[in-house]
């Protein structure tokens, strides 16, 4: 199991020999190193925070160990070690705690970054606000996955021809639809939460489907056709007279704004009735 946190220890440099001490297991003298072992907290194996410290004794002749702060030293150890430590200290290390002035640097470096950032937007001119976007954004909340022939025809044919043609390959009930007339052109909106299960290099073929659906209905020669697939977080797939952005992941929908150029009085959804064409 991988680890984002977690704390790490060393043994610091300096080590000293307890003199004149007896070893409280073998009870052999002199025979007692003492050092120091330092914990510290690392994030990604970056140590960040120094932690706690022992101080450890050792007996080379059995191997007892004995730990300072348990109160396992005896006396005369515990005298030995403070002499000795006060003599040649025992610091802990500057790298113990890096992770710390990492952490600083960047954070002086984000704020920075904002500051330079904002009082270099202040210079620019705003951008000017399209207001097709808004159009759009609102239009794509209207997707219904029930379009009527009375309310919406061109999306009951599209839905119709979706329910057969991505039949095991997605939800039906999650493909939602919309459709609108501006003039000569059509604006068609198609929201397929569930398209994650269809290859994104096979996505383009959503266009088709529509394109070759709508030719299967009087009406729509010598129209405008202006479709976008949304996806759950983003357009996917977009189709224009003006131009394309079928790579089936992330699509520019501002291709889809010039739908909404010279528009009418009212843009009402499409309600072409005609029935199927009948071969002659």
């Amino acid at each position: 199991m991988f680890f984002l946190f977690g704390t790490g220890k060393s043994t610091l440099k300096n080590q000293y020999r307890l003199t004149n001490c007896e070893c409280p297991v073998c009870h052999q003298k002199n025979t007692m190193i003492a050092g120091t072992i330092a914990r510290y907290a690392h994030f990604f194996f970056i140590p960040v925070l120094p932690t706690s410290r022992k101080n450890i004794a050792i007996c080379s002749n059995c191997n007892s160990n004995f730990v300072l702060e348990d109160k396992q030293f005896t006396p005369e150890m515990e005298q030995s070690f403070d002499s000795q430590q006060k003599v040649n200290p025992n610091p802990r290390p500057v790298w113990h705690g890096c992770g710390c002035f990492i952490i600083l640097l960047a954070i002086i470096f984000f704020i920075g970054s904002a500051i330079v950032g904002w009082f270099t937007s202040k210079d620019e001119p705003e951008k000017p606000v399209d207001k097709r976007k808004a159009m759009l954004k609102k239009d794509l909340r209207k997707v219904t996955s029930k379009p009527t022939f009375e309310t919406d025809s061109t999306s009951f044919y599209i839905k119709e021809c979706f329910d057969i043609m991505l039949e095991g390959k997605v939800n039906s009930k999650e493909v939602d639809y919309y459709s609108k007339s501006n003039g000569d052109k059509i604006l068609i909106l198609i929201d397929i939460d569930d398209l994650k299960k269809v290859e994104s290099s096979s996505r383009y073929h959503l266009i088709e489907y529509v394109t070759e659906c709508l030719n299967m209905h009087d009406g729509y020669e010598g129209k405008q056709l202006y479709i976008g697939v949304d996806g759950m977080w983003n357009m996917v797939l977009v189709s224009t007279p003006n131009g394309s952005d079928t790579s089936g992941k992330f699509a520019d929908e501002e291709l889809l704004y010039p739908f909404y150029d010279q528009s009418q009085n009212t843009i009402e959804a499409v309600e072409i009735k005609a029935e199927k064409k009948t071969s002659k």
